[in-house]
């Protein structure tokens, strides 16, 4: 399950509009209600449909140069960004960058609507141009950043990542970003230096203490991640992100009571928190109390219903219960929702293994393993079903390379003593 982290949020720019000359509504001397430049600035806290409206008027009006037509579109996306409709706020932003190529607002504003509907490959084209058209904007070259990390390619997220260090050289925003970036790419040592240099920078930084433990307690050094949460928690009481991680750690060691302390506590101070529900969730069906395991988990899916990692979690409390049917409807779920959810195939090609059903069984397990080709327990897994359908060579193949993978997994060299085949 993923961890709470501080990340960088993507720029958002607003432009305020030229006045055209004589062009510009004024408000009636002695009222209060806002202009119609004002309103599509989206000043005085108008909400999205007012904004949009306001936009649409000076934009139908005439009286605007091609610069200040640019400013309204792009205005007018924004609004749309607000409200949540990307599709309307990208053809604005198209029709901004059609009146002036080089309005760097426009870019950097579609980038972040593409990024919203997860088109990472057009964002990063925008933020590319953006940059291109203003090569020393640190806040544009992380969003960038942020766009190749939400695609997996971390090399270049963090190239990005370096590019914005050298513009702004103690910019904490930028090494915890690149501390993530770092930790999901698998190279502990850089994200941990990467915290220590942001604790530096920022001392009472209380999130930096919370990100350098999680990448601590990745690496198994367990007493200085619990002394780094311990300090974040002295630093912030009411940071809910940290009692979450810190319950993880326990969780990861088999001491759920400690555990389902901290996932208590950050549900108390968080209580629309998907994850620290989905969390509590998996720790008491640890403890074996499948009802109100269940409960939590249903409570995640209500906050967030499309969440793959949340279906997974509440098929395999339904599938250690023996109710692999309904394991197998959640699993799903989170196919659906997550194509390339390696572990989900993984879960549900048990559910069916544990139910008899070795056909589908390996059809999942074929998809894990190529998904992550890596995987000693998906290749496990794919060796017992193969030796259950007869096929023994390859169950034996795969068996031994689950085993080379994790010499500490005990199926595979029980199945391959059984088969007559270890070495």
């Amino acid at each position: 399950m993923a961890r709470f982290h501080q990340s960088f949020a993507l720029a958002v720019a607003l432009a305020a509009v030229v006045p055209h000359p004589g062009g510009a509504q004024q408000p009636a001397a002695g009222a209060s209600r806002p202009s119609d430049e004002q309103r599509c600035t989206g000043q005085a806290g108008v909400p999205p449909d007012m904004q949009v409206a306001a936009c649409t008027a000076l934009i139908g009006s005439g009286r605007h140069s091609r610069q200040n037509l640019a400013i309204l579109h792009s205005n007018r996306g924004i609004a749309y960004v607000k409200a949540g409709d990307y599709d309307r706020a990208i053809a604005d932003f198209d029709a901004a960058l059609r009146s002036n190529p080089n309005h760097v607002r426009a870019h950097i504003n579609r980038g972040n609507a593409n990024f919203a509907k997860r088109d990472y490959d057009r964002a990063i084209a925008d933020f590319g141009q953006a940059i291109r058209i203003e090569p020393r904007n640190a806040t544009v070259v992380m969003s960038r950043a942020t766009a190749f990390e939400a695609k997996g390619d971390f090399a270049r997220a963090i190239a990005d990542y370096d590019r914005a260090l050298k513009l702004e050289p103690n910019s904490a925003a930028a090494l915890t970003n690149r501390g993530l970036a770092w930790r999901r790419s698998g190279n502990l040592d850089r994200a941990i230096a990467d915290f220590d240099q942001v604790i530096k920078l920022t001392p009472r930084d209380t999130a930096a203490y919370n990100n350098r433990a999680i990448a601590l307690a990745d690496k198994r050094d367990f007493d200085r991640a619990a002394a780094d949460y311990e300090t974040a928690i002295k630093l912030d009481p009411n940071y809910a992100p940290t009692y979450l991680n810190r319950g993880l750690l326990w969780q990861s060691r088999k001491d759920y009571d400690r555990a389902l302390g901290d996932f208590d506590k950050a549900v108390r101070l968080s209580p629309d928190s998907a994850s620290a529900h989905n969390a509590r969730g998996l720790a008491l069906d640890a403890k074996g109390e499948f009802d109100p395991a269940l409960a939590e988990l249903d409570r995640a899916i209500a906050l967030e219903p499309n969440n793959a990692n949340y279906y997974d979690s509440r098929g395999s409390i339904w599938r250690n219960r023996g109710r692999f049917d309904r394991a197998i409807e959640d699993y799903d779920k989170a196919i659906a929702l997550a194509p390339g959810f390696a572990f989900a195939f993984y879960n549900r090609s048990q559910a069916h293994y544990l139910a008899g059903r070795f056909t589908e069984a390996l059809t999942d397990a074929n998809k894990a393993t190529v998904l992550h080709e890596n995987s000693a327990a998906a290749l496990s897994l794919r060796g017992l079903i193969q030796e259950k359908l007869g096929a023994r060579d390859a169950a034996i193949a795969d068996l031994r390379r689950a085993s080379a993978l994790d010499p500490s997994l005990p199926q595979p060299i029980d199945a391959l003593l059984r088969l007559g085949a270890a070495r």
